[in-house]
């Protein structure tokens, strides 16, 4: 499997190519729908799946409009849908000055811009395997962040964790979320799979 990292602003998606199949972890914000699709199309694979690791708007703005391109689902938690409509549906609550500076800049995103509605094929939930996608990976819950964030464990290899954790300075929970004990549980959770490599919606991988 090849992992090509799309970096698009602040925040990144992940192409996840095997054997001509292709899987999209995340749609980024506005903007950026053309350099998502231009890197997925040098890939030269068919696009089976978008995969979005929860519902705010950096992450998720684009799946409409690629969904119908390809002609591909959008996968996500059940939990996480409303925020489609209404991005301020679940608490948006922080910790420290970087989390009040990133939530005043996501407010204001989200009261200016508003997402293209798309109500998603297929609801995940913990376990879930993407091996109809032609790929060796399971779905984790990481709520905290949002109620439905969700990450991919690759193999026992790779961990796509969206915002469950941030690398913007070093790796840690997330400064930004809809409930602190729950986002301290899943970095928790992650610690305790053991050696990945780690790839984060914001941020290098580690």
């Amino acid at each position: 499997m090849e992992c090509r990292r799309i970096i698009c602003g602040n925040v990144n998606c992940y192409l996840l190519c095997r054997s001509g199949r292709g899987i999209l972890l995340d749609a980024a914000g506005r903007g950026f729908e053309e350099k998502i699709r231009r890197e997925c199309e040098k890939a030269g694979v068919k696009m089976e799946l978008i995969f979005l690791t929860h519902g705010h708007i950096d992450h998720v703005y684009n799946a409409a409009a690629l969904a119908a391109g390809w002609g591909a689902p959008i996968a996500m938690s059940g939990k996480d849908a409303g925020l489609i409509a209404n991005q301020f549906s679940q608490p948006m609550l922080t910790q420290g000055l970087k989390g009040r500076a990133l939530g005043f800049a996501s407010r204001r995103l989200m009261e200016r811009i508003k997402i293209p509605y798309f109500t998603p094929d297929i609801l995940l939930s913990e376990g879930d395997s993407l091996r109809e996608f032609g790929l060796d990976a399971h779905v984790l819950q990481l709520p905290g962040h949002t109620a439905g964030s969700i990450g991919l464990d690759v193999a026992g290899r790779l961990l796509f964790v969206g915002d469950a954790m941030m690398n913007l300075f070093r790796p840690e929970a997330p400064c930004l979320f809809a409930d602190k004990s729950e986002a301290e549980k899943s970095v928790e959770k992650i610690r305790v799979l053991g050696r990945r490599t780690l790839y984060f919606g914001h941020g290098k991988p580690l």
